[in-house]
């Protein structure tokens, strides 16, 4: 079917349910704002660090489909609806908004938009989810509008604030260390992520692999379009590194034929890596593991594990 149809040159367009009404209408200004709204998620998810939100942001944008379809219904259309905003998805966003809240600290003075990408365009959202409120209770004065809409919509803009603060903080928490006992799953995700992170900057697709101290692998990440050989080397570059507890580029003059380590790569199995890319992973000077890290040059794949151990504290 074509994009245009032309039904709508004179400045008027159809309801679900058959009806037209102008385009300057109180009901096609509410849903209007609500699509805009809907497009502001979508350009703040595209900017957003914390990926369990993300999905949130996703599933409120198809909430916000539904709940745009609704007012853009004559009432012989409403009759019609399968679907509609309800009391569960209320409460779906109270109890987002209740977990965010949990780890937050408390704040009892205005926030200032913008301290992160993410956040500012969440915020960004947010005042159009509000506008968009506005432009319902406008609509609710001469029409009649569902009441779970307008709690709905009510609920979003405080869901969203909640997002942005926590962005903010998620952000804080970056720039902290950790100090740890053992390498916990948690603790090798957050490496990964970091160094992740470092070679996304870089523009270099990388394998990332992390091992405990016994050389059991923790976690590895296969970034997109990395190459398979990566795979091998950035798990051997682990293990290289709790082996011998250094870091693999300081085995490469000890393994130089004559040095005091000749011969070393053909040990374990010819798993021995001797040049950058592996670091042993300490934590109050006891060895927890190591990353390895592959699909770079040597001082690349170097840079890339410095980033990923900046989540350390010794």
């Amino acid at each position: 079917m074509k994009i245009y149809t032309k039904t709508g040159d004179k400045g008027e367009t159809g309801l679900f349910g058959g009806s037209r009404v102008k385009k300057a209408s109180l009901r096609v200004s509410a849903y209007g704002a609500v699509d805009q709204a809907n497009a502001a998620l979508g350009v703040a998810a595209n900017f957003m660090e914390t990926e369990i939100l993300i999905k949130v942001i996703r599933v409120i944008q198809d909430k916000l489909f539904v709940l745009g379809g609704e007012l853009a219904s004559d009432e012989e259309g409403r009759r019609k609806l399968k679907i509609r905003i309800g009391k569960a998805d209320i409460a779906f966003l109270e109890g987002v908004i209740d977990e965010i809240t949990k780890s937050l600290p408390e704040k009892t003075w205005f926030v200032i938009p913008g301290m992160t990408k993410g956040s500012a365009f969440l915020h960004g959202a947010r005042t159009q989810v509000r506008f968009a409120e506005r432009e319902i209770l406008t609509l609710g004065e001469e029409e009649e509008v569902s009441e779970d809409i307008l709690q709905y919509m009510n609920r979003l803009s405080d869901t969203l604030y909640a997002m942005s603060r926590y962005e903010d903080e998620g952000t804080k928490k970056d720039m902290e260390s950790f100090s740890a006992e053992a390498l916990s799953d948690t603790l090798a995700e957050e490496i990964l992520r970091k160094a992740e992170k470092k070679a996304k900057e870089l523009g270099i697709p990388m394998v990332l692999s992390v091992v405990d101290d016994g050389g059991c692998l923790k976690a590895m990440k296969r970034m997109d379009g990395a190459i398979k050989g990566s795979v091998a080397i950035s798990r051997d570059k682990a293990l290289t590194a709790v082996y011998f507890q250094t870091a693999t580029e300081n085995l490469g003059k000890e393994t130089l034929p004559g040095a005091s380590l000749y011969g070393l790569e053909q040990t374990h199995g010819g798993h021995v890596v001797t040049f950058a890319g592996g670091m042993p992973i300490y934590s109050k000077g006891r060895l927890l593991g190591a990353l390895g890290v592959s699909g770079g040059t040597v001082e690349e794949d170097k840079a890339v594990c410095l980033a990923g151990l900046t989540s350390m504290k010794d």
